[in-house]
């Protein structure tokens, strides 16, 4: 004789509690009790490289939606997906110049540069759009200037490519930015 699948309903289950109840039955001793380790890094084990359905994936994202993690989480969360630590990780690669770009001081750089030019571009007069900071004395070449505020000026977008249309990106001068801005 083969047994048929039995699921549980809601009534059931409170059926069952409460004679378990009224005859004194205590419930199995996993219940209501937290994983040990050793099962978590079992059952982790057994799920691993399993495919997820479509509505497994709708399931548990709206399990999740609403919410917030504490501060302490994020922190430790950001923390797990630093450095070498990250899936993206290639072993330290990045050059130096994109770092440099991307850093807090090139950021403040950049602010600096666009408050003092009170967010306008100093060719066309457009106050705020799409801005660029870019240097009077190239990056590359003038390494001590790369964060001094004197050494930048605010283009819009069309204005820092027609710049370099014009002058190319290397070997940039003063010279060649008061050329440009004294042109129409």
């Amino acid at each position: 004789m083969t047994r048929g699948i039995y699921i549980r309903t809601e009534e059931s289950n409170r059926k069952r509690s409460e004679t378990m109840k009224r005859k004194g039955i205590r419930p199995p001793s996993n219940e209501g009790k937290p994983h040990t380790e050793e099962s978590k890094r079992k059952m982790s084990l057994l799920s691993k490289g399993k495919p997820k359905t479509e509505e497994h994936r709708r399931k548990n994202s709206e399990g999740h939606k609403g919410k917030k993690l504490s501060e302490e989480t994020r922190r430790k969360q950001s923390e797990s997906h630093k450095g070498e630590k990250s899936y993206l990780y290639k072993g330290g690669i990045t050059p130096i110049n994109k770092a440099i770009r991307k850093g807090i001081e090139s950021r403040l750089w950049r602010e600096a540069v666009f408050a003092r030019d009170n967010w306008t571009c100093q060719k066309y007069g457009t106050i705020g759009g799409k801005l660029c900071s870019h240097h009077i004395q190239n990056f590359a070449q003038f390494s001590e200037l790369r964060f001094a505020i004197d050494n930048g000026i605010t283009f819009s977008k069309k204005a820092h490519e027609e710049f370099h249309k014009k002058f190319g990106h290397k070997n940039n001068t003063r010279e060649q930015i008061e050329e440009f801005l004294n042109t129409d």
